[in-house]
C-alpha cells in the first residue's frame, strides 16, 4: 500500500508538470520474513491485493529458497552474472525507476545493484514512514561491534532462523549473510512518505510527502475489491456489540522475546485494561505471525471475553487491518462504533488517527517490556513504545485526519 501510494504520488507529480510518461510496472515480491510454511499463502495474498489495485506487466515471487541460493552463490567475482540473472528473472533488462522500502536487507540490496543506474525511490515501512537500519537493532556495548555489524548478524539469524517454532531462550548466533557482505550500500535518490519523521528520525534523502487522501483511497479501493459483502455478512455484527480488536505482532517470530512471554504479555496487558467481559475480542494477526501462535493466543484469552474471533483465514490473515475495519465496522457515514477499542503494539497504530480519527491503545508498557523481552531488545522496545505514544498524540492533536471525507 505504501509502495502504490508513492507510485501514485509520483505519477501525479509528472502529470501536473507535463512530464507524464507511459510506464510498464513490474512487481517483485520477496523476503516476506514469515514462517516458511506460510510463505506461499502470504505471497498469494500479496499478488491478489496488488492485482486488485494496479495493472502490472508481471508479478514475480522470488521464493525463500531462490533468495537463499542467490545469497549463497553471490561473490565479488560473480556479481555481474548474478545481477544479470536477477534482471532475467524480473523480465526487465533495464528500468526507469525502482521502488523499495529500504536499502539495507539482502533482497533490497540485490535489486538495487541489479538496477543500479535507475532512479531509486524509497517508500518506507508501514503506511509510509521512515526508520533507519539501526532503529530496531539490539543494544550494543560501548566496546562491542558496530551497529551495522550487529544488524547484519540479526538479519542472518532472521533469514536462517525464522520459523514457527516456540522458543524460550535467546537464539544462537549464526553466520553473517553471505551475499550481503559483498553488496555495498546504495543510497536512495528520493523518498515518498506519508509520515517521514514520525519516529523522530530524518530520512537521509530528498523527501516528498504522500497525501493522506492518496493512501486512504487505496485502502478504500482494496476494501471494495476484496469481497466486502462477504466480510460484512460474516463480521458486521461486531459493529453492534462492544468489541475489542487486538492487533498482534511477530515479536517471538522475530526473535525479540520468547513465545510464551509474548502470549502471557498480551493476557497481562488486557487484564490490566479491565475491559468489559461482555465484549467480543477480535484477534488480527500480523502477516508475519505464526498461525499456531495465534491459535494459542486465542485460547489463552478466551476466558476474558464473551467471544474470541480469530481472523486467520487467508483472506484476512495477510490483508491489512485497515481493509477489515472498512468492511466490517464503518457505517455509511464513514464512522466507527464509539465503543470500539483497538489495541496495537507496532506502527500499525499510525493509520488509525490519520485515516479513521481513532485513538488506539498502545502496549505493552515498561514493566512488561522489562520482564518479557530479551535483554538486548528492552531499551529499543521502550524507545519504540515512547515514539508510538508521541506519534499518536501528535497525529490526534491535528484533528482533521479522516482521509475518507
Amino acid at each position: 500500500m505504501a509502495a502504490l501510494a508513492a507510485l501514485r504520488s509520483r505519477e501525479d507529480e509528472e502529470r501536473n508538470s507535463g512530464r507524464e510518461h507511459e510506464y510498464e510496472d513490474f512487481l517483485v515480491v520477496y523476503d516476506l520474513f514469515a514462517p516458511n510454511s506460510q510463505l506461499p499463502q502470504f505471497a498469494s495474498a500479496v499478488k491478489k491485493m496488488a492485482t486488485a489495485l494496479h495493472p502490472w506487466r508481471s508479478i514475480l515471487y522470488i521464493t525463500h529458497e531462490q533468495m537463499e541460493a542467490l545469497d549463497a552463490e553471490l561473490t565479488v567475482s560473480n556479481r555481474p552474472e548474478i545481477f544479470a540473472r536477477v534482471r532475467e528473472m524480473v523480465g526487465a533488462a533495464q528500468a526507469d525507476e525502482v521502488y523499495l522500502c529500504r536499502n539495507w536487507q539482502f533482497g533490497n540490496r540485490l535489486i538495487l545493484h541489479a538496477y543500479r543506474d535507475e532512479l531509486k525511490v524509497c517508500y518506507g515501512d508501514s503506511i509510509g514512514i521512515y526508520f533507519s537500519e539501526a532503529y530496531f537493532s539490539p543494544a550494543v556495548a560501548a566496546n562491542g561491534p558496530s551497529i551495522k555489524t550487529v544488524v547484519r548478524q540479526q538479519l542472518g539469524r532472521l533469514k536462517r532462523g525464522l520459523r514457527s517454532r516456540l522458543t524460550s531462550a535467546p537464539p544462537p548466533e549464526n553466520q553473517k549473510l553471505r551475499g550481503y557482505d559483498v553488496l555495498s550500500e546504495i543510497e536512495f535518490d528520493v523518498g515518498y512518505f506519508l509520515l517521514p519523521e514520525i519516529l523522530r528520525e530524518t530520512p537521509p534523502m530528498e523527501t516528498r510527502l504522500v497525501n493522506k487522501t492518496t493512501t486512504g483511497k487505496l485502502f478504500r479501493q482494496l476494501a471494495q475489491a476484496l469481497n466486502p459483502e462477504q466480510i460484512a455478512a460474516q463480521y458486521g455484527y461486531l459493529s453492534k456489540v462492544p468489541t475489542v480488536i487486538l492487533m498482534t505482532s511477530n515479536f517471538s517470530e522475530a526473535l525479540r522475546m520468547p513465545a510464551e512471554k509474548e502470549i502471557a504479555g498480551y493476557r497481562t496487558f488486557l487484564e490490566e485494561l479491565q475491559l468489559p467481559r461482555e465484549s467480543a475480542l477480535v484477534i488480527k494477526p500480523h502477516p508475519r505471525d505464526g498461525a499456531e501462535k495465534i491459535q494459542v493466543v486465542g485460547r489463552a484469552l478466551s476466558d476474558l471475553f464473551s467471544e474470541v474471533v480469530l481472523l486467520t483465514d487467508q483472506n484476512l490473515f495477510f490483508t491489512p487491518f485497515e481493509v477489515f475495519l472498512l468492511q466490517a465496522f464503518l457505517d455509511d457515514n464513514g464512522e466507527t462504533p464509539r465503543d470500539l477499542k483497538i489495541i496495537t503494539f507496532s506502527t500499525a497504530c499510525l493509520s488509525l488517527p490519520v485515516l479513521f480519527n481513532l485513538n488506539p491503545i498502545i502496549g505493552f508498557g515498561s514493566e512488561l517490556v522489562k520482564t518479557s523481552f530479551f535483554e538486548d531488545y528492552i531499551t529499543g522496545r521502550l524507545r519504540h513504545e515512547e515514539d508510538l505514544q508521541l506519534a499518536v498524540r501528535t497525529l490526534a492533536s491535528h484533528g482533521d485526519h479522516n482521509g475518507f471525507n
